[in-house]
C-alpha cells in the first residue's frame, strides 16, 4: 500500500508577508551605494622640512628595525613637528636620492598628496635660507635646458648644475643669487 504525505500550503497571510519582507529588504540593498570617489584625485600641499631615509628615521624615532637592503629604500620628507611624508620616486622625488646636498638643506615641498595613499609627490622643490627663499632645479649651460635629477644633460650628455632662483612671495622666479 502506498503511503501520500500532505502537504499543508501555509496560509496566504504568511506568504505575502514573506514576499513583502524580501522587497523591503531589496530595496534597502539596492540604496546603499558604494561611496564616490573625491571630486578631486589629490590635494596640494605645501610641506616643509627636509627629506631624509624613511628606515633611518623610523629607526631614530621609533626604535623599528629594517633589513639592511631597505635602509636606502624609500625617502620622506621630515617636518620639524616629526611627520613623515614618504615620496613618490618619480623623476623630481629621484632628485634627493641622486643628489646628497639636497638631503641636507631645508626645504619647501609644493607636492600633491592623493586621496587614499600615504605618500606625495613632488612638484617643485624650494631651499629655504635665512635671505631668501630659492627654487631647485638643474641646469645644462650649453643647451639651456633645466631638469630635475643630478645626471647627464638629456640633450649634449654633458655636466649639469644645481641651479638655485630667488623666487618672490607668490613662486615667480626673481633672480639667480
Amino acid at each position: 500500500m502506498r503511503r501520500t504525505r500532505s502537504v499543508s500550503l501555509l496560509p496566504p497571510v504568511i506568504v505575502s508577508s514573506a514576499l513583502l519582507l524580501a522587497v523591503v529588504v531589496q530595496d534597502v540593498g539596492a540604496s546603499e551605494k558604494p561611496a564616490a570617489p573625491p571630486a578631486k584625485k589629490f590635494e596640494v600641499l605645501t610641506l616643509r622640512g627636509r627629506v631624509v631615509w624613511l628606515a633611518e628615521a623610523m629607526a631614530q624615532r621609533h626604535g623599528v628595525k629594517t633589513v639592511p637592503e631597505a635602509v636606502t629604500r624609500v625617502l620622506a620628507l621630515e617636518t620639524a613637528e616629526g611627520e613623515l611624508y614618504p615620496l613618490t620616486e618619480d623623476i623630481r622625488g629621484r632628485g634627493f636620492r641622486r643628489d646628497e646636498r639636497l638631503r641636507k638643506i631645508d626645504l619647501e615641498l609644493l607636492v600633491r598628496r592623493y586621496y587614499g595613499v600615504p605618500v606625495v609627490q613632488v612638484i617643485r622643490a624650494f631651499e629655504l635660507t635665512s635671505k631668501a627663499k630659492l627654487e631647485l632645479d638643474y641646469w645644462c649651460d650649453i643647451c639651456a635646458i633645466a631638469m630635475f635629477e643630478l645626471k647627464p644633460c638629456d640633450c649634449c650628455q654633458g655636466e649639469i648644475e644645481l641651479r638655485r632662483r630667488v623666487v618672490d612671495r607668490d613662486g615667480r622666479v626673481k633672480a639667480s643669487p
